[in-house]
């Protein structure tokens, strides 16, 4: 689609182009005719005719191209949850350096699995069908491929980062996200005037 779109923004540009170069001989010639003899100029009058059956032909061609952007920019956001799924895990997988230095991920790995996944996937006519089965498949290939690296005890991490992420965006289930939920699993509740004893390096807010 993105190529698709290039090529059309250049067929538009050649029109531009095409149809200015046209109006500038048609001037230059208007300026050179002598207006005695215009109507007997025949090189002028052909001229005319010219410029004005290649004006129509461009002016089709461009509501032609009007038509098939609008066609493409529509498609291209019917794909965009592909494109929001792709960024959610890239973001999500380069933040396991947190956890282990050594797990680094480049875009470039990441685009190779991420084409893979495409290419895997089952095809339809159905665009809606075809979205979710993306979707699925991208989801399923990022990870396995990144679990796979991963140490044991850091399996478990990814999986609760990647659900809870899935979760926070409502796509696991009917049940509404509560952010101030989310905060008390991971954090445990806060009493206030609770006594801190190691409160020389460990927050008050994060003594429970």
């Amino acid at each position: 689609l993105e190529q698709q779109k290039q090529e059309l923004v250049r067929k538009q540009n050649e029109f531009k182009v095409t149809l200015s170069q046209l109006e500038d001989d048609l001037l230059s010639q208007l300026s050179a005719a002598d207006p005695a003899t215009i109507l007997d100029n025949l090189p002028l009058i052909e001229g005319l005719e010219k410029t004005k059956a290649t004006s129509k032909e461009i002016a089709v061609q461009v509501s032609q191209a009007q038509v098939t952007e609008i066609e493409i920019n529509t498609s291209r956001e019917l794909y965009r949850p592909v494109a929001a799924e792709g960024s959610m895990l890239f973001f999500l997988i380069i933040q396991l350096c947190f956890i282990e230095h050594m797990y680094q991920y480049s875009l470039e790995s990441f685009v190779s699995f991420f084409y893979k996944a495409i290419d895997r996937t089952q095809p339809t006519d159905d665009l809606a069908e075809r979205c979710h089965r993306l979707i699925a498949m991208i989801r399923m290939t990022i990870f396995r491929w990144v679990n796979r690296g991963l140490f044991e005890d850091h399996k478990l991490i990814f999986c609760s980062m990647l659900t809870f992420k899935l979760f926070s965006q409502s796509r696991l289930s009917v049940e509404e996200y509560n952010a101030s939920y989310f905060n008390f699993l991971l954090r445990a509740p806060y009493f206030v005037g609770a006594e801190n004893p190691l409160e020389d390096w460990l927050p008050s807010k994060n003594w429970g």
